[in-house]
């Protein structure tokens, strides 16, 4: 029996090992654990209230006031026509008690606030919408810069190793009076230099490792436990294909404007809500009172009263605090009908230079994939004039370094058209998790 746990054990330690973690993966730790996103979350779950804060302006609103006090009073008067003046001290408890109904009839304020806390909710959806759709950006973004600055560092290592070969020839060159001093020098300099670019590009792995870690919310234990590109590599189906399409969608459903739109409405509201101090307010007020003692004149007695009502309250003048206010406001208003035009340009910018990303990152890719061949082909040539004695090592690693410098390029130009596509289709409001799926399919 206890072989047999044993030996699970050993399997669950070799899939364990063996896991890596991938793009999806990392998308649905992200969720939970992004701190970004959780901000964002919680943001949306407080701008959802607005709407209700909103309504209740115009709503009836229900109060209940109790007052019990001990009272002290002393009364002068003639206890008839021409006495004396007779002062009389009383000490007796009192009580009041009332419900008051308060339901605004006519209040451009009121309206204001009700339609501004609309907008304000609008607002919040539509920016937690946009920080949905930036997270898939984000750990794309991240995952793939972790992903390049492995690429990097493999290229640096291939590098330095070329050029400690290199440095090895010179130096043989110049033992056996063949070569230079300067030669040898510059070999080894350009040695040195090599190995300084090396610590740099595992500092940058460190580096885009803890900022994937930071996303995911858990640490990746090395560049060995995350999923590679995958060797095919189709262009996606992207479509429609003319810009102004794309445009067309963007000005539509592109979330930041709808954002930038329930700004303006918020606004208008507010401008209108400072602007509503010129004007009336009405509201019907109903009551239920309880008096017991309530003046001396009524001790011991108590008084129920009930009524209903019209109150009317119209400003004169409020040392010009309402027309400042409303100025202010107005200007405000103004201020958000440009922010929205500067968003509107932004985004456009943006859609055109991610539209061209795609259809040239494509056309990169192809010419890199047959770069890269060729490359491919010329190391295993180079080897076999190596054993024919026709070249030697060093022509080897400096075949090699081209591959590794157009591999790196070309994972890069594929990274570059993931995240390209990604963000049309955010750009134009249509990113959804099936597209972020589609890009997760090329990691394994």
């Amino acid at each position: 029996m206890f072989r047999k746990q044993f030996l699970l054990g050993l399997m669950l330690m070799s899939v364990s090992s063996a896991y890596a973690l991938n793009l999806q993966e990392a998308y649905e730790l992200a969720l939970s654990n992004d701190p970004v996103y959780r901000s964002a979350l919680k943001e949306y779950e407080a701008g959802l209230e607005n709407e209700s804060i909103g309504r209740a302006a115009v709503l009836p609103k229900v109060s209940a006031n109790y007052n019990k006090s001990t009272n002290q009073a002393t009364q002068w008067g003639a206890q008839y026509t021409g006495g004396p003046n007779v002062s009389y001290n009383w000490s007796y408890p009192s009580d009041f008690s009332a419900v008051q109904l308060t339901q605004p009839i006519f209040s451009l304020e009121a309206m204001a606030r009700w339609r501004q806390g609309t907008a304000q909710t609008d607002f919040s959806k539509s920016r937690f919408l946009f920080n949905a759709q930036d997270l898939l950006i984000r750990v794309l973004q991240t995952y793939t810069d972790y992903l390049y600055a492995i690429d990097q560092w493999n290229y640096q290592k291939t590098e330095r190793d070329s050029f400690a070969e290199q440095f090895k020839v010179a130096q043989k060159l110049y033992d056996k009076g063949e070569g230079t001093k300067t030669d040898a020098l510059e070999a080894e300099s350009a040695l040195y230099v090599s190995d300084a670019k090396l610590v740099d590009a595992a500092d940058t792995i460190e580096y885009n490792k803890r900022k994937l870690d930071s996303i995911i919310g858990k640490p990746i234990e090395s560049k060995e436990k995350i999923a590679l590109l995958t060797p095919n590599f189709p262009f996606i189906n992207f479509t429609p294909n003319l810009f102004s399409d794309w445009k067309e969608k963007a000005l539509a459903s592109n979330l930041e404007l709808k954002a930038a739109i329930n700004q303006v409405e918020v606004a208008k509201q507010e401008y209108k809500k400072n602007d509503a101090g010129h004007y009336p307010v009405m509201n019907m007020i109903a009551a239920a009172t309880t008096q017991n003692s309530n003046t001396v004149t009524s001790i011991n007695q108590t008084t129920n009263q009930n009524y209903v009502g019209i109150q009317l309250s119209l400003p004169l003048y409020s040392g010009n605090e309402v027309s400042s206010r409303a100025a202010q406001a107005y200007a405000n208003y103004e201020k958000s009908q440009a922010d929205y035009d500067v968003a509107k340009d932004k985004v456009l910018v943006e859609l055109r230079k991610q539209y061209d990303a795609v259809y040239s990152g494509a056309q990169k890719i192809t010419a890199l994939g047959k770069a890269k061949s060729s490359a491919t082909l010329l190391v295993e040539a180079t080897r076999k004039s190596v054993q024919a004695g026709e070249k030697i090592n060093l022509d080897v690693l400096v075949a090699q370094k081209n591959l590794y410098t157009t591999s790196r390029d070309l994972a890069q130009a594929k990274y570059n058209y993931l995240i390209a596509y990604l963000k049309v289709k955010q750009l134009s409001g249509e990113l959804e998790v099936d597209d972020f799926q589609k890009v997760a399919a090329y990691f394994r």
